[in-house]
């Protein structure tokens, strides 16, 4: 299976998708992190990531939209040390026969919208991070927040699809031939111009006493 069919095959999936990539808002931060030394806990928020013609787009056209957020906790030092990392993934997708937009948050139920800008509102907020500092000294924060529209677990399902094997795929099983890598079907993605993103943010140094 070559990697040219594996995506032709996807441009069929995705429909019509649009040339050009993924730009957010460039008027808010994608993504902030800060440490609130008066509750003693970090916030996260989430800024305008989801606003994007292209990314509806794709959205009603049936592609999954997955944010998937890594927060990790670090204590300052010759060798800084990881002390506590969470990561999670919300999933919004379109119900046509509703017509309805689905959120499915990490914990608890599925909430649904009647558009677009309301399904990204219930994304596009402000979190509590659980880990804290459990130990006096200087720490910081770091953030990450990927989005997709096709996964890697989406890709794989296809290429066995085109490879004639109709079952649905096994959840978490590798690709059976191995022949695309995880870094061709990455590449894959941005090459079809489906919006995809990574942003990144820190906390500044903050002591704990």
């Amino acid at each position: 299976m070559t990697t040219l069919a594996l995506a032709a095959a996807a441009l069929l999936l995705a429909g019509a998708a649009p040339e050009s990539n993924f730009a957010p808002d460039p008027q808010q931060a994608a993504l902030a992190v800060a440490w609130d030394s008066a509750n003693g806990r970090a916030r996260l928020r989430i800024g305008a990531v989801l606003g994007s013609d292209e990314l509806e787009h794709a959205t009603r056209s049936g592609l999954p939209v997955r944010v998937r957020v890594r927060i990790e906790l670090w204590r300052d030092g010759f060798f800084d040390d990881l002390e506590g990392s969470e990561t999670w993934t919300t999933v919004l997708l379109y119900e046509p026969l509703e017509r309805q937009y689905v959120v499915r948050p990490p914990l608890g139920p599925a909430r649904r919208y009647a558009d677009y800008r309301a399904a990204r509102a219930g994304i596009e907020a402000e979190y509590d991070v659980s880990v804290k500092p459990s130990r006096e000294g200087n720490h910081y924060y770091t953030a990450t927040l990927e989005i997709e529209t096709l996964s890697l677990s989406d890709l794989e399902e296809l290429e066995r699809w085109l490879q004639g094997e109709l079952r649905p795929a096994v959840s978490g099983e590798r690709s059976v031939s191995g022949a695309v890598s995880e870094g061709a079907k990455r590449l894959l993605i941005r090459l079809l111009g489906l919006p995809a993103r990574r942003v990144e943010a820190r906390t500044p140094k903050f002591r704990v006493e």
